[in-house]
C-alpha cells in the first residue's frame, strides 16, 4: 500500500473524473464495434454503456466530495486566519525576537565556544 494515498488520493478522484468520460467513450466505442460486427441484431453493448455511465456518475461524485472536503478545509482556514491570525503573528514574532540568538551573541559564541555567553 502507499504510504502517500492519503495525500495523492484527492488528486486521483479530480484525475478521475477528467478521464473516465473518455474512457467511458473509448470501451464503448470499441464494444459498439464489436458488437455491430459479431451480432448486429443483439444489441449487447447497451449493458457497456450502461456500466460505463455507471463509472463516470462515481467518478465524478467522488470528485464532487474532494472538492467540496476541500473547501471546506479552506473555509476553516480562512475562518481561523480572521479570528487569530494577526494576533498569532504577533506573538510569534515576540517570541522569536525574545528566544532568537542576537548577531553579536552568535558571533561571540562561534568565536569563544558556548563559554562565551552566559
Amino acid at each position: 500500500m502507499n504510504p502517500l494515498r492519503f495525500v495523492t488520493h484527492p488528486i486521483g478522484n479530480l484525475v478521475d473524473a477528467v478521464v473516465m468520460p473518455f474512457k467511458a467513450l473509448f470501451v464503448v466505442g470499441l464494444c459498439a464495434a464489436i458488437n455491430a460486427m459479431t451480432s448486429p441484431g443483439h444489441w449487447w453493448v447497451k449493458w457497456v454503456a450502461l456500466g460505463m455511465g455507471i463509472a463516470v456518475l462515481v467518478a465524478w461524485a467522488r470528485a464532487a466530495r474532494t472538492l467540496f472536503g476541500l473547501a471546506l478545509v479552506a473555509l476553516v482556514g480562512w475562518w481561523v486566519w480572521r479570528q487569530w491570525g494577526d494576533q498569532a503573528r504577533a506573538r510569534y514574532d515576540a517570541w522569536v525576537a525574545r528566544a532568537a540568538p542576537q548577531q553579536h551573541q552568535l558571533y561571540e559564541v562561534l568565536r569563544r565556544g558556548p563559554e562565551a555567553v552566559g
